[in-house]
């Protein structure tokens, strides 16, 4: 059996409950729920909960996170939580903004673990570095983490005796849940997950293949919106431009199933990864004139 562990925040209720339903609405294997927020939140999580159709358990938290950004914060919370509380054999972290958009999308992460992945779940969207970069480089400390190779804690599950025979925090490396993967890759297991798939048309003239940020469809089988790096570098004119259409449409048609038609999703090529890799290093460490304008 799974827990799946979402973390919640005052003013993410749109998509939250979109979340929500989706688990609901497309999951068949056994299951338990487990909403995690801090005092301050509660009111507003107890208002949402009233209204969804699954049954969920409130793990409630008394916490302090002054000066911690929003990712710390994530990962703090789940360590309160993770594995102490969980008494499944599986457990999967899901943001908030990542939910199912087809049925069967769990029980085949589980067959993953079951056939000797040491965690499965949707995958980062890019592609791993060259086997020549030199490992001292901090482009390929990014790029060796945040590739298909490993896991994102966005949809991630774990056996829960291996997070507590081996005692990794979500809260540690580089961000939230990297240092999961990372160990067991130590331990000698493998790696499995849903790559992406799909992403939503943009709005004007925009080359879709680099679009690994917003809204991305994994397997055809999980979305994930994401968001936070994004506006944190800077980059929310363009993407809102080209994709902010999408939370308004989620939120109305109450999940992102639409976006399995080919008719109104982009589907990957992967046709240019060092193009689109030298794009997000570019981005990501904030070189404005060498950035993608649209």
């Amino acid at each position: 059996m799974v827990t799946i562990v979402v973390c919640f925040q005052s003013g993410t209720e749109p998509m939250m409950g979109v979340c929500l339903d989706s688990i609901a609405r497309h999951t068949q294997s056994p299951y338990e729920l487990v909403v995690v927020s801090r005092d301050r939140d509660l009111e507003e999580l107890d208002a949402m909960l009233q209204k969804m159709p699954c049954e969920t358990r409130v793990v409630q938290l008394d916490m302090v996170c002054t000066g911690q950004t929003t990712s710390r914060v994530h990962g703090m919370m789940l360590d309160l939580v993770i594995p102490s509380r969980i008494e499944t054999e599986y457990v999967l972290t899901l943001d908030s903004d990542a939910f199912p958009v087809a049925h069967g999308w769990l029980s085949e992460l589980v067959r993953m673990l079951e056939s000797g992945a040491g965690c499965a779940g949707i995958l980062h969207p890019w592609g791993p570095p060259p086997e020549n970069m030199a490992t001292n480089k901090i482009e390929w400390k990014v790029r060796s983490q945040q590739c298909w190779k490993n896991t994102h804690v966005a949809c991630q599950l774990v056996r829960t005796d291996f997070l507590e025979e081996t005692g990794v925090r979500f809260n540690a490396g580089d961000d939230t849940g990297l240092l999961i993967p990372q160990k067991v890759v130590e331990t000698g297991l493998p790696i499995d997950g849903f790559r992406p798939t799909r992403s939503p048309l943009p709005k004007e003239e925009f080359d879709t293949e680099f679009n690994r940020y917003v809204g991305i469809i994994y397997g055809d089988k999980v979305y994930h919106h994401g968001g936070f790096t994004r506006t944190t570098m800077g980059d929310t004119p363009i993407f809102n431009l080209n994709f902010g259409w999408v939370t308004r449409a989620i939120v109305a048609e109450n999940g992102s199933e639409w976006l399995l038609d080919d008719e109104k999703s982009y589907s990957f090529r992967f046709d240019k990864e060092e193009e689109i890799a030298q794009e997000k290093m570019q981005r990501l460490f904030g070189l404005d004139d060498q950035r993608m304008k649209g």
